[in-house]
C-alpha cells in the first residue's frame, strides 16, 4: 500500500507546480437566513470565463469543519489552486464552488440549537441558484466536506439524494455510536441538553438513522470517502464502517481511500484533489444519461 500512497501524494502535490494561467476568482457574499434568523456568509469560487458565460455552470457545495467558517477551504484548503489545476487538466468540469457556513459548530443538521440542515436546503441552495449562474438540476449539483463538513455532506446526501449527483466525504466526523471526549460535537449546543452531551440528539442525526429513507428513495449518490491513517479521532475506522455499509447497496458507486496523515489540512487538501475529479466524473455520467 505504501507505494500507492506515495504516488497519490505526489500526484496531488504536482497540482502546485507551475501551470498555464487561469483567471478564476473568489468572491464573498452574505444574506439573511429566515431559518436561522441571522446572516449566512459564503465564499464562492467562480471559474475562468464565468462573467462572459451565457450557460449555467455545475455547482459544488464544499462544507467546512468545526470551529471554522466559510473562508476555510480557500485560506487553508487551497481550493482555488486545486480547482484551477484540475479544470486545466480536464479532470474537473468547469464549476462554481459554493462554500457556506451555517455556524462554526452547526454540524449542518437540525439539532437542539438551530435548524442548519433546513437552512442549507431552503436558504443556501435557493440563494446560490438565484444569484449565480449555476444549474439547479441534480446532475449539476454535488456536495463535499471535511470533518464536521464531511458529516454534513454525508447526511445531506442520504436525506436528499435527489438533489446531489455525487458527494465527497473527507475525514468525516461520523462517530458511531458516540463521539470521543475530544470531539467538538460533545460541546456544541446542537447536541447538548441541560449542559450535557445529548446522546439521543446525536443518534437521531447520525447517518445510520438516515439509511432506511435513503434505501427507500432508490436514488444512489456516488461517494468518495477518504481519511488519514493516523487520524487522532479514530475516523479511519468510522469511515471504513461507512464504506462497507454503503458498499452493500452501491458497490459501483462508492470508493474509500486511506492515506498517510492525521486529521489536518495536509490530509483534507490531498483528499480534495481526488474527491473532486471523482465527483465530476460521476456527475458527468449522470448528465449523459437519456
Amino acid at each position: 500500500m505504501k507505494p500507492a500512497l506515495k504516488l497519490m501524494t505526489a500526484t496531488a502535490a504536482s497540482l502546485l507546480l507551475a501551470a498555464p494561467s487561469y483567471a478564476s476568482e473568489i468572491v464573498q457574499t452574505s444574506f439573511e437566513s429566515q431559518t436561522l434568523g441571522h446572516e449566512i456568509k459564503m465564499d464562492v469560487y467562480l471559474p475562468d470565463g464565468y462573467e462572459e458565460a451565457t450557460d449555467k455552470f455545475p455547482v459544488i457545495y464544499m462544507l467546512h469543519g468545526a470551529g471554522a467558517n466559510e473562508t476555510a477551504w480557500v485560506m487553508k484548503g487551497g481550493i482555488q489552486v486545486t480547482a484551477d489545476q484540475l479544470i486545466i487538466r480536464k479532470e474537473l468540469r468547469k464549476s462554481v464552488i459554493v462554500m457556506p457556513t451555517t455556524g462554526p459548530e452547526s454540524w449542518y443538521t437540525d439539532g437542539n440549537a438551530v435548524k442548519a440542515e433546513t437552512a442549507f436546503i431552503e436558504d443556501i441552495i435557493p440563494y446560490a441558484e438565484n444569484h449565480y449562474k449555476i444549474r439547479s438540476d441534480r446532475a449539476g449539483r454535488s456536495i463535499g466536506g471535511l470533518s464536521m463538513g464531511g458529516y454534513g455532506a454525508l447526511n445531506l446526501s442520504l436525506s436528499h439524494p435527489k438533489l446531489f449527483c455525487a458527494a465527497g466525504i473527507l475525514s468525516p466526523a461520523i462517530y458511531d455510536p458516540f463521539p470521543p471526549a475530544t470531539s467538538a460535537s460533545r460541546r456544541t449546543p446542537q447536541f447538548s441538553k441541560d449542559g450535557n452531551f445529548d446522546e439521543a440528539a446525536w443518534t437521531k442525526s447520525l447517518y445510520p438513522a438516515r439509511l432506511s429513507s435513503y434505501y427507500d428513495a432508490k436514488t444512489t449518490v456516488p461517494m468518495w470517502i477518504e481519511s488519514g491513517d493516523q487520524d487522532r479521532f479514530g475516523i479511519v475506522l468510522a469511515a471504513a464502517k461507512l464504506y462497507w455499509t454503503l458498499h452493500k447497496v452501491q458497490p459501483d458507486d462508492i470508493e474509500y481511500r486511506v492515506i498517510d496523515g492525521n486529521h489536518d489540512w495536509l490530509v483534507f487538501r490531498e483528499s480534495s484533489v481526488r474527491a473532486l475529479p471523482y465527483m465530476s466524473k460521476k456527475c458527468e455520467a449522470l448528465d449523459k444519461k437519456p
